[in-house]
């Protein structure tokens, strides 16, 4: 008897469904009765346009017939995906009830399970490798010099010595040899010299070999120094007291003065405070927003808000959707705001969305497919009017974006920013009716005329041109006529319409939302399929800054994109591979990534190869795998684009900013310094080598200055590099500007002193 009552009641639940959904069909059809009556009397007629008056277009909703009945129809379908929604959560909480039921401990033996399964925390390599650092330390006995990560030189019998003296310093060489002037990640200088002394750190250009990489081996012969002349840049002194050596470049989320333990305890808490967030977030939004600015996890500013929603997966793609929605109406604010307030709230939740819509998959794709990418980051919130203003600042924004960019190849740009509004809402039109149960096949011919039609203008010809044609005199023939015009080319309304009717624009959905998850692993072949590199390889060979993350915060929002590391060596020691996992095999769903570029350079190679493949199917496994590997040097981003019917229950990865960093960042060194100025500044100069030795041959040289000038007061040091500076590097006057400023080799050891 409880089989068969359980069965009435499922029965029931079935029966109300599916009259709900003919309820719901039948007031998405009364929309469409007028419009297809229309349609059907024009559908394949003599194809004459419309009057102009019907195809201009008017921002304000209330003139605007066609953005007022696309409003309509998208809150018709966001009403019945809500319910389909709701009604999906209601059967999931049933049957995990009546699992609960079926086991007879009312779910204490799940939650026994739970609790001595461990949890999954959201680590990322950098602190893998740190974590591994600490188990093995206590592991292994500390040996001394153990933590020091420098490799050592090739031969004791090459490391430069220096004599020192408890109250003077005999200045002398210790090394010299070619190096990269780095200014940024992406450019560095490669006609640089430099030249270590015991007191100072000589920095210097090759005035021959302007621009000219010629990388030698450093030496501490003075006669092996290159017959070249040398305009010298740059006096750096060198005494513990004020100069500071920095071999290992650290990550991002590290703050000043942190060891790991302080780290890993901070980034644990905010970690947990986010959770509340997101669970605060379901009930209340802005309250979940000012709990993350309160604990300094987000800053009050548009871009880390709209940075929180984009990244973090956990939270309902609804809520975000009424946040944004009824903040850019003003309505997050108190029954007693003042006008300026209110006016504060629009122009920041504005500044959100806008922030928000340069995360999505925007640039270089036809404005239909950006549609696409949008909607599946968040829900429409069930306001007509915000949803209308959301959708027109997506359009401008869209419009913006790819005419900065530039022109792409089979990407179509509007003439004007009001043809780009009225693309949007003819679109989602067009998305009603194409995809809607109750029209026939038989009529999708006039479906698209009916989407044609709306972009066809009516225009008088200009009399006087037609004067002018004719010697000036006007006739009756060259008499002013009306003629109809295209607003949006034939062929690209062509293409939108079978890729909207091939494949309908959705919402994502919170119901069965599933958040894909990454692993990150380095190899030492760019080929999917390799072994990976072991633990120690990965701590001798990759530096912990290409592992690293990036984000200042030290939080990963999502267990997906946030995994990957921010930097990139365009001459790596090892390739990057990620794997993503699903809960389960599903033909219906893919992932293709996109490399986009800082501008559109048509005639410009792939930035970064995907391999073996862009696209990711998982039809036959749980997991698809790709190795990075990156072609040229500069910023980029990877977007996850989803396809596929299923693509709305996965949770969109947010994309990925990226730098991909020069060959001479591999082996960087920095030395920066207290300047004498008397008001507290410093100076800061990064220079990379070629190789892994060279760069311990010339740390072992700067340690032993530094040691050699421990006994000596800062004051000392200063005043010697002084001298030097001025000795080398005269003031540029009126009379030196022009002419050659460079030293010989004698000319450069004699004004310092060296024999």
């Amino acid at each position: 008897m409880r089989v068969l009552a359980d069965d009435v009641s499922t029965t029931e639940q079935k029966i109300l469904r599916v009259q709900n959904q003919l309820l719901g069909a039948q007031a998405v059809l009364s929309r469409h009765n007028s419009v297809m009556r229309q349609a059907a009397a024009r559908g394949t007629g003599s194809g004459s346009g419309t009057p102009a008056k019907e195809a201009a277009m008017a921002i304000s909703p209330g003139k605007n017939t066609m953005r007022s009945q696309a409003l309509d129809m998208m809150m018709l379908e966001c009403t019945l995906d809500d319910r389909d929604d709701d009604e999906q959560r209601q059967r999931l909480a049933e049957a995990n009830q009546r699992r609960r039921r079926e086991r007879g401990d009312n779910g204490a033996t799940h939650r026994a399970e739970m609790a001595d399964t461990p949890a999954r925390p959201w680590r990322n390599a950098r602190r893998r490798s740190t974590l591994r650092r600490k188990e093995r330390a206590q592991q292994e006995p500390k040996q001394q010099g153990s933590d020091r990560r420098t490799p050592p030189s090739d031969s004791a019998a090459d490391a430069p010595t220096a004599s020192r003296s408890p109250t003077s310093l005999v200045r002398q060489l210790l090394l010299h040899g070619p190096a990269f002037k780095i200014y940024s990640g992406l450019r560095a200088r490669p006609d640089t010299y430099l030249f270590l002394f015991s007191d100072i750190l000589v920095v210097a250009v090759r005035v021959g070999d302007a621009g000219v990489a010629v990388m030698t081996a450093p030496s501490v012969d003075i006669n092996a120094v290159p017959a070249s002349r040398y305009r010298v840049q740059l006096v750096i002194p060198l005494a513990p007291r004020i100069t500071t050596l920095k071999a290992q470049r650290e990550g991002a989320s590290k703050r000043i003065g942190e060891d790991d333990d302080a780290e890993e305890r901070r980034v644990v808490d905010q970690e947990e405070r986010v959770r509340r967030a997101c669970h605060l977030f379901e009930k209340n939004t802005s309250e979940a927003v000012l709990y993350l600015v309160k604990h300094d996890i987000i800053g009050i500013n548009a871009d880390t808000v709209a940075g929180f929603l984009h990244r973090c997966t956990a939270l309902s793609r609804r809520q975000t959707g009424s946040f944004l929605g009824a903040g850019i109406m003003g309505e997050n604010l108190h029954e007693n705001s003042t006008s300026d307030e209110v006016e504060r709230e629009k122009l920041f939740h504005q500044q959100t969305w806008i922030a928000y819509l340069d995360r999505c998959n925007i640039v270089g794709v036809p404005i239909d497919e950006a549609l696409r990418s949008i909607l599946l980051y968040f829900r429409l919130p069930q306001n007509r009017r915000s949803t209308g203003i959301l959708l027109e600042i997506a359009a401008l924004q869209w419009y913006v974006k790819n005419k900065e960019y530039g022109t792409v190849p089979g990407v179509y740009l509007p003439d004007s920013q009001d043809t780009a509004v009225k693309l949007v809402f003819a679109i989602m039109f067009l998305n009603s009716e194409a995809h809607n149960p109750m029209i026939r096949e038989a009529q999708s011919e006039a479906v698209y005329h009916t989407f044609l039609n709306k972009f066809r203008a009516s225009v008088v010809d200009d009399p006087a041109l037609a004067g002018k044609r004719k010697g000036n005199v006007l006739r009756k023939r060259d008499q002013p006529r009306v003629v109809t015009i295209m607003e949006v080319p034939t062929d690209v309304l062509r293409a939108i319409y079978e890729r909207v009717l091939g494949s309908r624009l959705v919402t994502c959905s919170d119901t069965y939302a599933t958040a894909a998850e990454f692993d990150v692993d380095w190899v030492g072949e760019a080929d999917a399929a390799a072994l990976p590199l072991s633990d120690e390889q990965v701590e001798r060979d990759i530096e912990d800054i290409y592992s690293d993350p990036g984000f200042r915060d030290g939080i990963l929002f999502n267990a997906s994109s946030d995994r990957l590391p921010a930097k990139f060596n365009i001459d790596p020691p090892a390739w990057v591979r990620v794997t993503v996992r699903i809960p389960e095999p599903d033909a219906k769903f893919a992932l293709t990534v996109r490399v986009l570029a800082a501008t559109a350079d048509a005639s410009a190679a792939e930035p970064i190869s995907i391999l073996p493949s862009p696209r990711l199917s998982f039809h036959a496994s749980a997991s698809a795998s790709f190795v990075i590997r990156p072609q040229q040097v500069g910023y980029f981003t990877l977007h996850f684009v989803p396809e596929g019917a299923r693509a709305r229950y996965y949770h969109p990865i947010p994309p990925r900013s990226v730098i991909v960093e020069g060959a001479f960042m591999r082996q960087a060194v920095q030395v920066s310094w207290k300047r004498g100025d008397g008001h507290g500044n410093h100076g800061r100069h990064m220079f990379g080598l070629d190789s892994q030795s060279t760069k311990a041959r010339w740390i072992q040289g700067l340690e032993t200055a530094l040691k050699a000038t421990a006994a000596m007061s800062a004051k000392d040091i200063l005043r010697s590099a002084e001298k030097a500076t001025q000795a080398l590097v005269p003031a540029p006057t009126d009379q030196t500007k022009t002419s050659d400023q460079s030293v010989s080799t004698a000319q450069l050891m004699g004004a310092l002193g060296v024999a």
